[in-house]
């Protein structure tokens, strides 16, 4: 098979029929249930269109004023983008011109008895024309006479007085689109209501390591080192943001919050915001403001009947101090996601003297190795750049990537059948999905609902974890919590793993009624496979979402970008 050949016969073609207005010929390139992915070359939206029906009347509606030219293959990465054989057919990068300027993309290619067609084609927005996103600068200013910290100062000063973006929250997400606006040339502020960056890490549980591999999780421009650790932990990463935020060069208040809710004016299109900075009030006028505080928002504590009469201790996971605090306790740990299997394993290892998960429903589970992690290590290689990963990983909706996991639902199964045979047993109710799609949808879709492990399953199938499946805490005793059944378990203490509200709840307290109820939802995915509210238009002009993983928002970062650079500079 000549890769390189099926992949410009295919281009070469489409690129005809585009330029000739030739919209049905353009659709008869994808397969009869194919995907178009379209990240502001066509609408300044986040659009998916399947099947031919969908992709020909987007195409007749958008096509004109996208002013699509010189589409080619994409020659800049040609060891990771170029034509090749992959579980598709073939795949490749593709680079075109539009009128707002540079685009990219990737396709996937089939074979069918009509020739070969796109599976999926993703076409993106790369650049503005004449507002390309800088790279690294020269490091000498001016005649060689003016020291760094002049300049940074300088820079500085200019920022705090008058920022076009406002981002709330600088965590990994805020500091990922900070760094990404900062290249883009768009003078940016951000606030954090915590002391030091990087203490949303440190303030979370002593044992907490990321599950996904360092290639997936790293932060924009600044790969970790080539000896990190394959797997980050709290505090590393707590101490790496910390030190990113100030090697990108980032203007950033903490002890910072927004003390009134922000007023938008219309005409001018600029917002008040008064913030608080360690007791000091300022004010600033953004055109824009991010919200990068995250998808979930205040932890959620059940209210139940006797919390009073208990004499143990009752504790959210947003506030559990570690394992070692529990030591010589009946501890009840209700919730059975991953945070209740990674502290149900902490308790145990601290020596907690009983250790209860409370499963209500049921939990997909998931085994860290090897299945789990080769998937990812295959999305993102270690020795790949991040943004042909980013690339190649975006090239499909979820809702495309889900079927394809439910089509392999057997598969899936079979690879955890000890893992969940033993967790049967043990009295935990698991499953993979309701289509048997496994863990990835449940992330998108619910953000909860999973746990990947790590050693807690081992704990559950030897007694050292017991299970109380289908019920909840229906009240408390003096030394005891009553479940629903009408069953008893002596406790002298109950963590809650359950959870929190949702962000944009959370966010009516900082900008009000008035703006939140104008927004839309918060994550989960939308009828074509989108993620909804976060990078994309939120309903209340000037104000958007940020949150999610890391390759969402190195991706997605450009993409929100280039539409506020657009409005910056009155092309949008």
């Amino acid at each position: 098979m000549d890769a390189q050949h099926i992949a410009s016969a295919w281009l070469t073609h489409y690129l005809q029929c585009l330029s000739s207005n030739d919209i049905e010929g353009a659709t008869n390139c994808f397969t009869a249930d194919g995907w178009l992915r379209d990240i502001l070359v066509f609408t300044w939206d986040n659009r998916t269109l399947r099947g031919r029906e969908k992709i020909l009347s987007y195409l007749r509606e958008n096509l004109t004023r996208a002013g699509l030219s010189n589409l080619a293959l994409e020659e800049r990465q040609p060891k990771y983008l170029s034509p090749q054989a992959s579980q598709f057919g073939v795949s490749f990068g593709i680079v075109f011109t539009t009128a707002l300027g540079p685009g990219r993309g990737y396709v996937h290619l089939t074979s069918t008895d009509d020739g070969w067609k796109a599976v999926t084609a993703l076409m993106l927005l790369e650049d503005l024309a004449g507002y390309k996103e800088a790279g690294p600068e020269l490091g000498v200013y001016r005649n060689h006479d003016v020291a760094w910290e002049v300049v940074n100062r300088e820079r500085r000063a200019s920022i705090e007085s008058d920022p076009y973006v406002l981002i709330v929250g600088a965590g990994q997400c805020g500091l990922v689109i900070g760094a990404r606006f900062r290249q883009m040339g768009i003078k940016t502020l951000l606030i954090d209501k915590l002391p030091r960056v990087g203490d949303s890490w440190r303030v979370r549980h002593p044992t907490l390591t990321l599950h996904t591999p360092r290639s997936q999780h790293q932060l924009l421009y600044q790969p970790f080192p080539s000896n990190w650790p394959l797997y980050t932990s709290r505090d590393k990463m707590g101490n790496w943001l910390e030190q990113y935020a100030i090697n990108q060069d980032l203007v950033i208040w903490t002890n910072s919050q927004i003390t009134l809710p922000p007023v938008y004016d219309a005409d001018a299109k600029k917002w008040t915001v008064t913030i608080d900075q360690c007791g000091a009030q300022h004010t600033v006028h953004p055109a824009h403001i991010v919200c990068a505080a995250g998808i979930i928002g205040e932890s959620y504590l059940p209210e139940i009947p006797g919390s009073d009469a208990f004499e143990g201790m009752i504790v959210h996971t947003g506030t559990y101090p570690g394992g070692a605090a529990f030591s010589g306790k009946r501890v009840v740990v209700v919730g059975a996601g991953n945070t209740s299997a990674d502290f149900c394993q902490d308790l145990v290892a601290q020596g907690a003297q009983s250790v209860t998960m409370v499963q209500r429903s049921k939990t997909c589970v998931v085994g860290k190795y090897p299945e789990y992690t080769r998937g990812l290590l295959a999305s993102f290689p270690d020795d790949v750049p991040v943004d042909v990963s980013d690339l190649k990983y975006m090239t499909v909706s979820l809702k495309f990537a889900k079927e394809r996991f439910a089509a392999r639902a057997g598969e899936l199964a079979a690879a955890e059948k000890e893992l969940h045979e033993g967790l049967t047993k043990a009295g935990v109710k698991v499953y993979m999905g309701e289509d048997g799609s496994g863990m990835l949808p449940l992330v998108y879709e619910r953000l909860g609902g999973f746990w990947v492990d790590v050693g807690c399953a081992q704990l559950i199938m030897t007694g050292k974890v017991q299970v109380k499946q289908g019920v909840e805490v229906a009240k408390y005793a003096k030394n005891a919590v009553v479940f629903t059944d009408g069953s008893k378990l002596e406790a002298d203490a109950v963590i809650f793993a359950t959870g929190y509200r949702k962000i944009r709840e959370s966010m009516r307290k900082v900008f009000g009624d008035e703006i939140i109820d104008r927004t839309g939802q918060v994550w989960g995915l939308d009828e074509e496979g989108e993620l909804k509210g976060v990078y994309r238009p939120s309903g209340y002009p000037g104000f958007w979402y940020a949150g999610g993983d890391l390759p969402h928002a190195r991706f997605f970062s450009k993409r929100l970008a280039i539409e506020l650079k657009a409005m910056m500079v009155g092309i949008k």
